[in-house]
This record gives structure tokens, C-alpha cells and sequence, in this order.
């Protein structure tokens, strides 16, 4: 399944009970969806073969945007397509970069972590997209059905984006204040801040 339609939904397993499923649902195939004049921005190229999707389960939305392989969706079993509007597009925060020259990346945005030290940011932490495997146990993270595992998520009210994948790193926000990103800042404030994205194309 190559570069689904945005709003191209199916149905994962979370555990080997077949009632127990989320709905995962395509809102961007990067390269298709995400480019301007047919090129990525580069806080995006480590996700041109990824697609960005987010995930129901009983009809709650449990994680708003996460970058994952094509192979979840070839794993899942098809559902009918549901629309994507334009305030669904999610991007998470995931940083590159090391050391002195480590930078968090939310969406195209992109905030330097302004540290004299050596920043040790796990490799597992570095922009991938999830596989198949890996998105399951997010998801038990992200529905309360684990108090920890290797995988960390925090949640802030005060963002547009209440969910970022900043992945084994305990207490993410701390990630966004060493970033210096304001606090209480929306996406779409830090595309404007930044001159991108939705709002480079104004």
C-alpha cells in the first residue's frame, strides 16, 4: 500500500484478544502531502518514506500524530476511510542532532537545545518512524495500560499538540523548556514564529 489516501483508516491488534483493536488513520503521506515545490523540508526528510497518522480506540482519539511504516498498514485489517481536516495534521517533536548541535524538531520548526554540555540523547530517540511492533506498545502507553516501559510520552494541556513522541526520554517537557520553545506556544504560533509550514505558504 504505497502512499495511502489521507483518511485511509484499519484496524491494528493491540493484544491477541481480537476484540482489543485501535483504528489507526493516514493524514499525510509525507512526500505527497508535506512538500512545497516537491521538496521536504529537512526536519522532515528522516520521515519521506513514513506516513504520519493518528490513532482511535473506542472512539477517542488516544494519540493525535505519529510517524509509522507503511507496514501497519499493510499488518491492519481496512476500514472505511473517515476525512482528515486541516487542524487534524499533528506532526510530533523528535530532536537530531547531538551534543552541542542537538536540536528538538517540532513539525518544521526547528529549536536549538542550548546546552554548553555533551547532550546524550539515546539512539532509540532519534526521528524513525514507528514499526509495527513498536506502535502497539505506544498505544498501551498512551491508553494507561502501562505505568512504564521503555517508551516515555508526556502530556501538556497547554500545547495544541497534547501528545509528542520524544521517545525513551523521561519527563520530555523539560526537552521543550532546554529548547527554549515558549511556554504555551501552539503549533501553528511556532510555524508563524518560524516562517513555516502553513505559515510560509501565506
Amino acid at each position: 500500500m504505497r502512499d495511502p489516501l489521507p483518511g485511509t483508516q484499519v484496524a491494528i491488534a493491540l493484544t491477541e484478544d481480537p476484540r482489543d483493536t485501535a483504528e489507526v488513520r493516514v493524514l499525510a503521506a509525507p512526500r505527497r502531502d508535506l512538500a512545497r515545490d516537491g521538496v521536504l523540508s529537512a526536519p522532515l526528510g528522516p520521515f519521506a518514506d513514513a506516513l504520519l497518522v493518528d490513532v482511535h480506540r473506542e472512539g477517542r482519539l488516544v494519540l493525535p500524530g505519529a510517524w509509522v511504516q507503511p507496514e501497519v498498514l499493510e499488518r491492519g485489517t481496512p476500514l472505511a476511510p473517515r476525512p482528515v481536516r486541516a487542524s487534524d495534521l499533528r506532526l510530533p517533536a523528535v530532536i537530531r542532532g547531538k551534543g552541542a548541535g542537538a536540536e528538538l524538531h517540532w513539525g518544521e520548526t526547528i529549536w536549538p537545545l542550548a546546552l554548553d554540555g555533551h547532550l546524550a540523547v539515546p539512539p532509540a530517540s532519534r526521528p524513525s518512524p514507528h514499526p509495527y511492533s513498536r506502535l502497539r506498545r505506544l498505544l498501551l502507553v498512551a491508553t494507561g495500560r502501562r505505568e512504564e516501559v521503555a517508551l516515555t510520552l508526556w502530556q501538556s494541556p497547554s500545547f495544541e499538540v497534547p501528545w509528542h513522541d520524544v521517545r525513551l526520554l523521561p519527563r520530555a517537557e523539560r526537552w521543550f523548556e532546554l529548547a527554549q520553545v515558549p511556554a504555551g506556544m501552539r503549533y501553528a504560533d511556532a510555524e508563524q514564529a518560524q516562517g513555516v509550514g502553513r505559515a510560509a505558504r501565506r
